[in-house]
């Protein structure tokens, strides 16, 4: 991975900002980066979803313990689309995780205006997002990488994937949200205890 191309940056946005473009273009019926018609669509959606989730998600006692104890200052590069479903239910997890420590400052990126960031973070060579760089800001080392959506949701997507190679596009995503709903946020939030746990070791 190329660290340097973090310079490159030319815009970001805070949790709130972000959620504010994300209803805006909602509203707007519109979105961020190409717009296509099921991009549009699925922004619209996305805007329900965070406002959900950000009334919802409690983020559990281990999680908030370990975030707290972070003393050293990182920032962490969240990059993502207002179209993107796996970004509406993952990113309000995430910013709530931030909002524990003052040492964790949240950068969200679009990827598609920086496609060189997202190039040097590929996810089985293709640019999945969201996609979250979690950076010292003393030494610019990576703590560690997370992203696009939880391990045990991605398992579900391949054994649906395996089992029914003509599945289309919209049952999948369908199937996708529902994991999501089921599984209340848990799985991101156990994953990023195990993560913590090993940036705090260090």
């Amino acid at each position: 991975m190329e660290i340097s191309v973090l310079h490159n940056i030319t815009q970001s946005y805070n949790y709130e900002e972000y959620k504010k473009m994300v209803i805006k273009y909602a509203e707007e019926y519109t979105t961020s980066g190409e717009q296509l018609k099921e991009r549009i669509a699925a922004t619209l959606i996305n805007a329900q979803r965070m406002k959900r989730i950000d009334k919802q998600c409690i983020i559990n006692y281990n999680l908030h313990t370990l975030t707290g104890q972070i003393n050293k200052k990182q920032k962490w590069l969240l990059i993502s689309e207002t179209w993107c479903g796996d970004s509406a239910q993952c990113v309000p997890v995430i910013a709530k995780i931030a909002e524990l420590n003052e040492n964790i400052k949240l950068e969200i990126i679009f990827r598609d205006e920086h496609l060189d960031v997202i190039d040097s973070f590929l996810t089985n060579g293709s640019r999945s997002i969201p996609k979250l760089i979690s950076i010292d800001e003393e030494t610019e080392s990576v703590n560690f990488i997370w992203g696009p959506r939880p391990q045990a949701i991605q398992n579900k997507v391949l054994e649906l994937k395996n089992s029914n190679n003509e599945i289309t596009h919209d049952e999948l995503v369908k199937n996708i949200h529902l994991w999501y709903a089921q599984d209340k946020t848990k799985s991101i939030q156990s994953e990023f205890i195990e993560l913590l746990n090993k940036v705090n070791l260090e």
